[in-house]
């Protein structure tokens, strides 16, 4: 049968407002993966903790895309901007919302509806044949925010039960909309319809003139309060107290008992991994671009882990959620102002022992007939050489030019392995809260460090 092309030649974007466009999308894909990223650790619920992290990636991914693009329409790949330092506030306003129930309707009633309509008429609204990969990466963008709304609205019901919370939600909504409309949107274009394609409407063909924005645009930083650890919700908790620990305790080691207590704390690894990810995208958005997108991709694992473990916990091992506490040695590095610390000691010395932990838990399990722990056990050990990975390289490469900093680095971890190990330790020497000298650690960025890669044994679960 004969091919009928029904398109045609035209659009409305030239290759430098096309380019300028998908800047402007690019800018709020960034500022959305750094809003969810950094407020994970803020939000208590672990269901959203864990979809943050899916999204997250989700977001990364769409900036990579964008950027892809634009490098092919002859603009910088690293390219994004606010089309005007008004929506730059309007992010910094969203950013600075002190509810989950208000974040969740700024991102999922205002902020990705619309941006996901300005995909549909971007991909409307230009070339059909020329500008064709636009087209397609738009409009696979919007169905990917598309899904990000339909769960977000989801979980705004649930949340909203009362009249005074939907209130609230629909006063925030509206607040947010008014900003929204008053700065242009993200292409500072205002809300544009195509469709109104009858002759009276042809001076809305007409764009309003771009504001022109150079260096000393409108910034903001992104800064969380520091704290003693991730919010989480009832009936999770914290203690530093070494004798609520004892609960983990098992007569037989290999047992499904001890494999309960071994895998609920190996949850806190994944929320407390989860959450520093995100709060390292949100509050170093200089680090390079593609450890970024790592750390992201790193953020999306861990979230898959809390979700993975905390079914074994339940399903396999027949506990109960909480049944134990979480410890207080491991967050305080998230507060570091320097980004290197931060995945010192968590991924290049705690994730690296826990490939050998997960190594030992899968062949015991075997050994025993526990063949769905053995099986989780290898997947997510699997993930963890990536994690290892991520930090070996960077930390390598970052400080390739300023040794003196890879040696602080290992002097500040070996102390704070000190820290964690003396918490741990049935006996330590100054009475459980230091490790003066700890012995056999292994950092994998330093020279021969690949070694570490095997791990250590230790009865540390941690990430």
């Amino acid at each position: 049968m004969p091919v009928v092309d029904r398109r045609e030649f035209g659009g409305r974007f030239t290759v430098k407002e096309n380019s300028q466009r998908l800047a402007n999308y690019r800018y709020l894909e960034i500022q959305l993966m750094e809003m969810i990223a950094g407020w994970s650790h803020t939000t208590p619920q672990l269901a959203f903790k864990a979809t943050f992290g899916y999204h997250v990636y989700d977001h990364a991914q769409s900036a990579d895309l964008l950027g892809e693009r634009l490098e092919q329409l002859r603009s910088g790949r690293h390219s994004q901007e606010p089309a005007t330092d008004e929506f730059a506030r309007l992010c910094e306003h969203v950013w600075n919302l002190g509810s989950t129930l208000e974040r969740l309707v700024a991102v999922y009633r205002v902020l990705e509806p619309h941006l996901v309509s300005s995909y549909v008429y971007h991909a409307d609204a230009t070339d059909p044949m020329i500008d064709t990969p636009t087209v397609g990466l738009l409009r696979r963008l919007a169905a990917m925010g598309q899904s990000h709304v339909a769960w977000g609205q989801a979980v705004l019901e649930s949340l909203a039960r009362s009249p005074e919370d939907r209130r609230r939600a629909l006063e925030v909504q509206a607040d947010i909309e008014g900003r929204l409309v008053a700065c242009g949107g993200v292409t500072g274009q205002g809300i544009e319809s195509h469709w109104l394609t009858f002759h009276s409407a042809k001076e809305e063909e007409k764009a309003p003139p771009r504001v022109k924005r150079g260096r000393s645009g409108y910034r903001f930083t992104k800064r969380s309060a520091p704290l003693d650890h991730p919010v989480v919700e009832a009936p999770f908790w914290f203690s530093a107290d070494r004798e609520d620990f004892r609960v983990y305790q098992a007569e037989e080691e290999w047992s499904l008992e001890s494999f309960r207590h071994k895998f609920h704390q190996l949850l806190y690894g994944e929320v407390e991994t989860t959450d520093r990810m995100g709060k390292m995208l949100s509050e170093f958005p200089d680090l390079p671009w593609a450890m970024r997108m790592e750390l992201a991709h790193q953020m999306w694992d861990e979230a898959r882990h809390i979700e993975i473990v905390a079914k074994a916990v339940e399903d396999e091992l027949g506990g109960e959620l909480g049944y134990g506490p979480w410890p207080l040695v491991w967050w305080w590095m998230q507060n570091e102002e320097d980004p290197l610390k931060r995945i010192t000691v968590t991924n290049s010395w705690a994730e690296a022992n826990l490939m050998h932990t997960l190594r030992e838990w899968r062949t015991e399990a075997e050994r025993r007939g526990f063949t769905r722990i053995a099986e989780l056990s290898d997947y997510l050990q699997a993930d963890e050489r990536t994690h290892v990975r991520l930090a070996t390289d960077w930390l390598r490469k970052l400080t390739e030019d300023d040794l003196a900093h890879r040696d602080e680095l290992v002097r500040w971890g070996t102390q704070a392995i000190g820290r964690i190990q003396g918490f741990y330790a049935e006996r330590a020497a100054d009475g459980g809260t230091q490790v003066s000298e700890p012995t056999g650690i292994q950092f994998t960025f330093v020279k021969g460090g690949e070694a570490a890669l095997a791990g250590t044994p230790s009865k540390i679960i941690g990430e």
